[in-house]
């Protein structure tokens, strides 16, 4: 029988609690399916927030502050506390750190994420979320379990080898991550700490000629692997110094990412990371009665603040930050309205964050409307689908192709301006020369503006987007002599709203908002 057929079909028989010479391998049976892949070089670290996190209180949409004191009045952040971000958006102050990273070009938000019909279920949402499926298709696989699939369609057979000697993708915690979920295997490893060590039974084992024999070997062949690959990951650890001072103690998101910190820069060539922290479930005890900058929300953001912070600054000294990116993310939002517990319920849509040297340091998308009253379940309407972030990062950072992000995410999806320079994913060279939106004037537009840029010159454009990423028109293309330059935008049949100038050349790009009445 074919063996990934058997494995298919063999799914209830193999959850069941197998001993082999004694010893219990139901975990590594379901968790600990193996397979290294050589990329462009380019890692993803993946930080779920389990439970939902309050975007609200999160990104805070300035224009929208008085209505939104009408609406939470138990739990709405004073506004002189509110960390400015830009004039129509600002941060909970507990995000500190994270302020600095867009400060420092390094973090981009995307507001309004979320998927039609959208289930409030956390174990259904994280389905959706982690397979990349619609509300109503349960798809096993999930979404980066699919990329990798596609990449190594003989896996785990066969791993590691001398070409792929490590991972896949890692999963820092005690399970495998489903979005790891290959076609019939989960394509990543679990990793708890870096000096684990496990002695895997030896080949010279006989098993009895039946499918449950034949499972056996396999699930030994398997755990073979296993002690392979810690073998690898405690070597790369240990090649590895830690150089960052902004570690934070008592903090098990920090500890997690630190741990990722030490196998990028110990050299494994493992494609994904991903951590998880929870607690962000907040129907009650958010905030504290009449102090509402402290609290549960707060604590947590804090600590992923500082994690995140601390996180981006190991890889800055290690000399590897233009080669990771990473997201942050939750299955769901919270609700418009506060509670009478000082809470938040299930909501909807919610931002996503993005950070590293390499992404688009923007707020992208219109910030959510709040009126002025709202009824008890009203939601923060999806504007952005999360697909459009995946295909995103597939397509500018992993360099997959259109129409094999089709066949992973199932339909097309908007590819959203997330990098610095969408136009090329290769190596990407330093330059000290300016490319900058200099002025918008007026802005807003009536019927026509004038924007003066200044560019290092060379082939330059400026074009027009949608906050939801399509691109409307380009204003000018072509090569630019170095310095300012002054062009013209007429309005023509655009509608009124909110746009987004994307000036770039082919090392640097720029963004600036733009407004027509």
């Amino acid at each position: 029988m074919d063996r990934r057929k058997f494995i298919k079909n063999s799914a209830a028989f193999v959850s069941l609690p197998i001993l082999l010479n004694g010893q219990s391998i139901q975990v590594l049976a379901a968790n600990s399916h193996f397979g290294p892949e050589q990329t462009n070089g380019r890692v993803l670290v993946l930080i779920q927030l389990d439970g939902g996190n309050d975007g609200l209180n999160t990104l805070i949409p300035l224009n929208m502050y008085d209505n939104l004191a009408k609406v939470r009045p138990e739990i709405i952040l004073p506004k002189n506390k509110i960390l400015p971000l830009t004039t129509l958006q600002g941060l909970h102050p507990s995000l500190s750190g994270i302020k600095e990273l867009y400060t420092d070009e390094k973090m981009m938000f995307i507001q309004n994420i979320g998927y039609p019909n959208p289930n409030l279920s956390h174990f259904r949402s994280k389905e959706i979320v982690l397979s990349a499926s619609d509300s109503h298709t349960v798809i096993s696989s999930g979404w980066f379990g699919r990329y990798l699939n596609m990449l190594n369609p003989e896996y785990p057979e066969n791993y590691p080898n001398e070409d792929n000697p490590h991972p896949l993708a890692i999963t820092i915690g005690s399970g495998n991550s489903p979005s790891c979920q290959g076609n019939t295997v989960n394509m990543g490893v679990v990793l708890k700490q870096t000096d684990s060590v496990y002695e895997s039974q030896s080949d010279e084992q006989e098993y009895p000629d039946t499918p449950f024999g034949y499972e056996l070997k396999y699930i030994s062949q398997v755990m073979q692997s296993t002690e392979k690959y810690l073998k690898v990951v405690s070597a790369a650890a240990d090649l590895s110094e830690i150089r960052s001072t902004q570690w934070p103690e008592k903090n098990s998101l920090a500890e997690k990412l630190k741990i990722v910190a030490q196998l990028i820069s110990g050299g494994l060539s493992t494609s994904i990371y991903i951590v998880n922290m929870g607690g962000f479930d907040t129907h009650s005890g958010q905030v504290v009665a009449g102090e509402t900058t402290t609290g549960k929300h707060a604590e947590l953001l804090q600590s992923l603040s500082q994690a995140v912070f601390a996180f981006q600054d190991e890889l800055k000294l290690q000399n590897r930050e233009d080669d990771v990116i990473s997201m942050v993310y939750s299955e769901f939002g919270r609700r418009i309205a506060s509670n009478k517990s000082f809470g938040t319920d299930h909501g909807e849509a919610y931002p996503v964050m993005l950070f590293g040297s390499r992404v688009n340091p923007t707020v992208f998308g219109e910030n959510p409307t709040i009126p002025e009253t709202v009824e008890k379940r009203t939601n923060v309407p999806m504007k952005i689908d999360f697909r459009s972030v995946y295909a995103s990062i597939l397509n500018q950072w992993l360099d997959v192709k259109t129409s094999d992000i089709k066949t992973i995410l199932f339909d097309d999806f908007e590819i959203l301006p997330i990098l610095k320079s969408t136009v090329s994913t290769g190596d990407i060279s330093t330059s000290t020369q300016t490319i900058s939106i200099q002025n918008v004037f007026p802005n807003p537009v009536t019927n026509q503006a004038q924007i003066t840029i200044e560019t290092p010159g060379g082939k330059i454009s400026l074009k027009l987007f949608s906050y939801s990423g399509k691109e409307i028109r380009t204003i000018a293309s072509g090569n630019f002599k170095a310095g300012k330059q002054t062009l013209v935008f007429f309005r023509n049949q655009l509608k009124s709203g909110h746009y987004l100038l994307v000036l770039e050349s082919n090392l640097k790009r720029t963004t600036q908002k733009l407004m027509i009445k």
